[in-house]
């Protein structure tokens, strides 16, 4: 009971710091438009076809970005200014902490999703040829897999000068291996291959199965299951790695546990995911 209590107030708390924050809302709100519009009218051709093509990278890409910078830089902001420690004081458990900031999160990645999704419909008459429902469940996955990474970057910088450099050196290898800034089949093969190993090269593949080629989950079980095997093991790292105060070593017997582990399933994916589909050259 103490620790329902004590996530339903710490995610309150958080999400009304959100709120309260006019540069934050203004970054979740302006970034997925920003690249919404900018991908749609410079390589949609103006077809409601070529601009649903787009939208999967384009959720990628706003997964990505609200999972690493914003969660990531607040955890450090609040060990750095003594706000966790003072939580260690008191019966508030580690892990509440943690799915507190992770639900936070989510909630605002839902908020960013919708108005990208509202907006593409109105304005370039998107379509799913698959579930909405599906959809739904494939985007879910896909942040329930990178918040935790996210989460993991706060854990292990140092301070708030730390935090923007390892969230930058993980956002975009993701961003343009995975096929989300530059469609899949247009990078080299070598390329491809190595994009293999990054995990939202599996949520490209389940989004666009859902839109492009109106498959279901049964279809899209290899990619889905990569993202739900880094949700399961992101959310176990987090409570190893998790740290109060900003004066307690950075455990690098523990990082490389880490490290090892996400580079495992990342391995098992390339050897043992089915084809990507996206591979294909598109409107053939």
């Amino acid at each position: 009971m103490i620790f329902l209590r004590a996530l339903a107030s710490l995610t309150r708390a958080h999400l009304l710091m959100f709120l309260r924050s006019r540069a934050a809302l203004t970054w979740t709100l302006a970034f997925p438009l920003f690249f919404l519009f900018m991908f749609e009218f410079a390589f949609s051709g103006g077809t409601p076809r070529g601009a649903t093509y787009l939208m999967p990278g384009l959720f990628t890409i706003t997964l990505i970005s609200g999972s690493f910078f914003g969660v990531a830089l607040r955890m450090v902001t609040e060990r750095e200014t003594g706000v966790l420690r003072r939580h260690r004081v008191t019966p508030v458990p580690a892990v509440a902490v943690i799915l507190s900031h992770g639900a936070t999160a989510l909630a605002v990645l839902v908020c960013s999703v919708t108005l990208q999704a509202v907006m593409a419909r109105l304005v370039f008459r998107i379509s799913v040829a698959g579930s909405a429902i599906t959809l739904v469940i494939v985007l879910l996955l896909g942040g329930l897999a990178l918040v935790p990474i996210g989460m993991i970057a706060g854990s292990i910088a140092r301070d708030t000068r730390a935090a923007p450099a390892i969230t930058n050196f993980l956002f975009f290898p993701m961003m343009f291996l995975s096929g989300a800034a530059i469609p899949f089949p247009f990078l080299p093969a070598w390329m491809q291959r190595f994009a293999r190993l990054v995990p939202t090269t599996y949520l490209v593949e389940s989004l666009q199965g859902v839109m492009v080629r109106g498959q279901g989950l049964g279809r899209l079980r290899g990619p889905l299951l990569v993202l739900a095997l880094m949700s399961a093991l992101g959310i176990g790292l987090n409570g190893l790695l998790f740290r109060w105060e900003s004066t307690e070593p950075v455990r690098r017997g523990r990082v490389t546990l880490a490290l090892s582990a996400l580079l495992l399933i990342c391995t098992g994916a390339y050897f043992l995911a089915p084809p990507l589909e996206m591979a294909q050259r598109p409107f053939r």
